[in-house]
């Protein structure tokens, strides 16, 4: 799975194809289990447009129009999430609407077809934009670039609707249903495993039991905002935007490690007790050390809630932040060792709802729209990835406004690589720029292979 942005797309020109769900008919209802948390604070920032992601896959040859069709209209009805919509009531609160599965109805759209890179860039770029505002009823793109070797086909979602796990979910999925359908199979003869609905699972996040104050790990989370001012924590290094404005969004990717020397970097992460993503944090710290942003590390990570067996082949937005503090200490191996149990005991802090911590802390004190993090997904683990190469699947975000940094960290079977998104600034650019270049300076150094010993005759 290639983990990308929009801007740095490249997709051959072909015969642009899109559906659209007919929602005119009866099939709406109100829903009474409100959005999630994520989905609230998500759908109250709107202002600059969407925040979607995408996911793309490649069929052989020209598409078959009708089973493509079907297939879309298959995958609706399978996943809850995605029979959803999201309107502002008239009294200003956000609800949720609910489609049910017998008004699955697709319209087609008149093609569009392009001539160069760049056009098919801007032609698709546009599509998700508008198709995938966070208010569309509902706000998701169902498309395909149909071409006479190759088609790719393409499925955007406004984030309300899916997270990244999901992306590897609706690969599989459509790319199953896509193939019952061109041989003529129904929705019965697919052999899909069973999904829940992330609706329900919406449900039970607002009736979870309430955590007491003298928790220990409510405890930990208010000693974390404490020590910030009740703020999530900024990137410590300074990027230069004044607090209050943001700017138009900049995005590296950057290859860390081929395969080899991510396995050896997993090796010496785990022989010092800590996982690779401690390890990349830990040289992320380091990093921040040595271009003077001190010693400590704070940040907010996301972390998924998948934990009932009901979601694990659900799509939605399955996450949660636990908090984190990674101290650069003189050596990078007692770095590792460090964060590595520390990252442990923040796993725990997950389980504590983010509304409660909010609510227990008396509000927290946003001084900037977005909130630095630093996300780890290991794409070999979600499902489908075995087809992910032969597929050419991609996990594609929106490039939209910024004002901090935040880092997708991915693994696939080519190595590690790392998305940064940042405020489009000259100060920014170089800041991060050298903070990626520390952190792949460590990580390198750590990688390395042992020297062979020299034979002495």
């Amino acid at each position: 799975m290639q983990v990308t942005t929009i801007d740095h797309v490249d997709l051959d020109p072909g015969r642009f194809l899109w559906w659209t769900l007919d929602t005119t008919g009866s099939g709406t209802d109100v829903s009474p289990v409100p959005p999630s948390f994520n989905q609230l604070c998500h759908l109250d920032d709107t202002d600059d447009g969407s925040t979607w992601l995408a996911a793309t896959f490649d069929v052989p040859g020209h598409v078959d129009e009708d089973a493509l069709a079907r297939a879309f209209a298959l995958l609706i009805t399978r996943h809850g999430s995605l029979r959803s919509a999201f309107e502002r009531a008239a009294d200003g609160n956000v609800r949720r609407l609910r489609f049910t599965p017998d008004s699955i109805t697709l319209k087609r759209r008149e093609p569009v077809r392009t001539s160069t890179p760049a056009r098919t860039r801007e032609v698709l770029w546009t599509a998700l934009n508008r198709e995938c505002h966070p208010f569309a009823a509902p706000a998701y793109l169902l498309a395909v670039l149909d071409r006479p070797d190759r088609s790719t086909v393409v499925c955007g979602f406004d984030h309300a609707y899916i997270d990244a796990y999901s992306v590897s979910l609706i690969v599989r999925d459509l790319h199953r249903l896509y193939r019952a359908c061109l041989d003529g199979e129904t929705a019965d003869d697919t052999d899909a495993p069973a999904t829940g609905d992330f609706v329900d699972y919406c449900a039970e996040e607002w009736a979870a039991d309430i955590v007491d104050v003298d928790d220990p790990r409510m405890q930990s989370w208010l000693a974390f905002f404490g020590r910030h001012g009740n703020t999530p924590p900024p990137f410590p290094l300074d990027l230069g935007v004044a607090v209050g404005t943001t700017h138009p969004q900049a995005a590296l990717l950057n290859h860390l490690l081929g395969p080899d020397d991510t396995r050896r970097f997993e090796e010496f992460c785990r022989s010092n007790g800590a996982s690779l993503y401690a390890g990349v944090l830990s040289a992320m710290a380091h990093a921040v050390r040595r271009l003077g942003g001190g010693r400590r590390l704070s940040l907010l990570f996301p972390l998924h809630t998948r934990t009932d067996e009901r979601w694990q082949s659900a799509v939605g937005w399955f996450t949660t932040n636990a908090p984190l503090d990674v101290v650069a200490d003189d050596s990078f191996v007692d770095t590792v060792r460090s964060t590595g149990p520390a990252l442990r005991r923040a796993l725990t802090l997950g389980s504590v709802p983010l509304p409660q911590v909010i609510e227990t802390m008396g509000g927290v004190n946003r001084s900037r729209k977005d909130i630095f993090m630093v996300s780890y997904v290991d794409y070999r683990r979600l499902p489908g990835h075995e087809d992910h190469r032969a597929l050419d699947a991609r996990h594609i975000s929106n490039v939209t406004v910024a004002d901090d940094a935040q880092f997708w960290i991915s693994r696939t079977d080519d190595g590690l690589a790392l998305r940064s998104r940042f405020p489009d600034t000259p100060v920014a650019h170089d800041v991060v720029s050298r903070f990626l270049a520390e952190t792949s300076v460590v990580v390198a150094e750590a990688s390395a292979p042992a020297p062979i010993p020299s034979v002495v005759h």
